[in-house]
């Protein structure tokens, strides 16, 4: 496949989210993970994390991995610490962020 049919709707040092401009599937890299997803799970892997990240207790050390977050893959799960889950959960928001501006652009490229 040629790299130039993704889309980069995040790219950082710390990972990144990337669209196929053909197929639509979205592949989230962080830590030391890759997962490719369909749209559907991709968005229901976001409210997960979403989710977790909002009901976190803050009262752990930072080091600790006590968030357990499960990916639509079978018997795959993120382990992350406090700070892991709240770049996670930016990382994906600065890429839905990224993906609604490029709907708009789009819709005035028509």
């Amino acid at each position: 496949m040629n790299i130039y049919t993704f889309e980069y709707l995040y790219f950082g040092n710390d990972g990144y989210v990337a669209r196929c401009k053909l197929c639509r599937h979205l592949q989230l890299g962080f830590i030391c993970m890759c997962l490719t997803f369909n749209e559907e799970d991709y968005r229901a892997f976001r409210m997960i994390v979403h989710h977790h990240y909002n009901k976190a207790d803050y009262s752990f050390e930072d080091y600790r991995k006590y968030i357990v977050v499960k990916t639509p893959a079978e018997g795959i799960y993120f382990m992350l610490t406090k700070y892991e889950a709240k770049r996670l959960y930016e990382i994906l928001e600065e890429a839905e962020n990224e993906s609604l501006a490029l709907s708009l652009i789009s819709l005035f490229n028509q």
